[in-house]
């Protein structure tokens, strides 16, 4: 999401972004909730989805890490490396850079998701559901993804320059950037992480890159980063 630079409200900025992203954000959501519903009661579903529960059984946070890599990194690298409206100043390195990135954030999902399920369990229920998207969402996201996301990516989308981002640095980096963007990202995730704690610990792992994928190719395709 861009920076907020005219001086808006940040809750009208966030809530611009929502009205702007609707139909993408309502065909994530329409997904999981399919893939929710396909999991539980179609079994071609549930068997399709076996390899994945048994890649991350077996790999652990190596495998967490090379989901990130594939789906958030080099799928949408691609987007960037052959689609000329959309591409960087220094392409290799950005997507080398998200890789990388990506990759670390595999590592912190797999202990995240571990973690909770240690904490609350591995139950269905919603009190148990609305716990996890509460500490997700709440503590996850507004204290770690969302602060260092919005720093790596103002970094990157001024061609990793330090001196660029000293310069271009808004003056309330709560109002302009961290506010609109946590609220944009509360819309859209959500409803998504409901339906990705409703699976088994190795595919809650899986899924969420997915979901992340699927919504930074989206963002690419329109021709803007999204939250």
């Amino acid at each position: 999401m861009e920076v907020c630079r005219d001086g808006g409200s940040p809750w009208r900025v966030g809530w611009e972004s929502i009205k702007a992203n609707r139909l993408p954000m309502a065909v994530l959501w329409l997904l999981a909730a399919a893939l929710v519903a396909g999991y539980t009661y179609v079994p071609c579903v549930r068997a399709a989805l076996q390899p994945v529960f048994d890649f991350q059984t077996g790999g652990g946070w190596k495998a967490a890490v090379m989901n990130r890599i594939v789906f958030c990194g080099l799928l949408p690298g691609a987007f960037l490396l052959t689609i000329r409206s959309i591409r960087p100043p220094r392409p290799l390195l950005t997507v080398l850079a998200n890789c990388v990135w990506m990759g670390a954030w595999g590592v912190a999902s797999n202990a995240f998701f571990t973690l909770q399920s240690q904490m609350f369990g591995s139950g269905h229920d919603i009190a148990t559901l609305a716990v996890k998207v509460l500490v997700d969402k709440c503590v996850w996201s507004a204290l770690l993804c969302v602060p260092l996301n919005s720093v790596f990516f103002f970094w990157e989308g001024r061609d990793f320059s330090l001196a660029r981002c000293r310069a271009e640095w808004p003056r309330s980096y709560l109002r302009q950037i961290y506010l609109p963007i946590l609220l944009a990202d509360f819309s859209v995730w959500i409803p998504v992480q409901f339906a990705v704690y409703v699976f088994p610990l190795p595919l809650q792992i899986q899924l969420v890159g997915f979901a992340g994928a699927f919504w930074s190719l989206v963002g690419l395709a329109s021709g803007k980063r999204l939250a």
